[in-house]
């Protein structure tokens, strides 16, 4: 009886778009993790000019890595093939990259730590309220020293999501936040902790989730180029959060 892995790698591909030198760096990395306790699946938007095996030759490749060559193009930033790699995966946890992303070797190993620690986490238990009564509850509080508006936590061993620093390559700060300047990608990077879990200030390869939460979520339901952020800000208001305090990858 196969055992099942631990981790989903789930990895959009388009040929035109990405760099194929950056490609094959990609399936390195993942071949080069310490621990090997995952699949990958490799997704490439629309019919392939170019075969995998031919791409592939000569270059390391983590044992369980398949590779699928969809039959027509979605052109949606990648987001209908993630969808399916969450269906089709056999990992407990997913998590989603790009095929120019990188991983340090050490990726897998920290989260399998992360799963596996006995670290708590706050999950908020704030009852929430329209915001008509939740003014009218903050005022009840300045007046009598009452705290029904306020945040509530409680300590939680519930394993549910991580969340990995990562270099965000080639943004460069501006004003209060920041702009991409791609042609600057190998010499310029900021960091991005993923915490909070705000749109904007996250990337897709940052949250790893259970996959039975994924499927409960109707898998990666929002198509908007900028659907992940808006996603995770949610499911970080619903689950457990853990945070893994290093930067294990780069973003290009």
């Amino acid at each position: 009886m196969t055992t099942l892995p631990m981790f989903s790698v789930i990895v959009t591909d388009y040929e035109p778009s990405v760099d194929r030198d950056l490609f094959r760096r990609k399936m390195t990395c993942l071949a080069e993790q310490t621990c090997k306790d995952f699949e990958v699946l490799v997704y490439h938007d629309g019919p392939k000019q170019t075969p995998y095996a031919e791409e592939t030759l000569g270059i390391a490749l983590h044992a369980d890595s398949r590779f699928i060559v969809t039959d027509a193009r979605a052109n949606d930033w990648g987001h209908t093939n993630r969808d399916r790699g969450i269906r089709e995966a056999r990992g407990e946890w997913i998590i989603h990259t790009n095929a120019d992303n990188l991983f340090y070797p050490q990726l897998i190993e920290r989260l399998k730590t992360s799963v596996e620690g006995t670290i708590p986490t706050m999950l908020e238990i704030t009852r929430h309220h329209p915001r008509q009564i939740r003014s009218i509850l903050k005022r009840i509080d300045r007046l009598f020293g009452t705290t029904y508006a306020k945040q509530r936590f409680k300590p939680t061993n519930r394993k549910e999501i991580l969340i990995y620093g990562i270099l965000m390559r080639g943004l460069l700060p501006a004003a209060k936040g920041y702009t991409r300047c791609p042609d600057l990608a190998a010499r310029t990077a900021l960091i991005f902790g993923g915490i909070p879990v705000r749109a904007g200030q996250i990337d897709a390869m940052q949250l790893v989730m259970r996959r039975d939460l994924w499927l409960q979520a109707g898998g990666w339901y929002d198509r908007r180029e900028q659907g992940d952020g808006y996603m995770y800000e949610a499911f970080a208001k619903r689950y457990a959060v853990i945070a893994v305090p290093e930067v294990l990858g780069e973003h290009w």
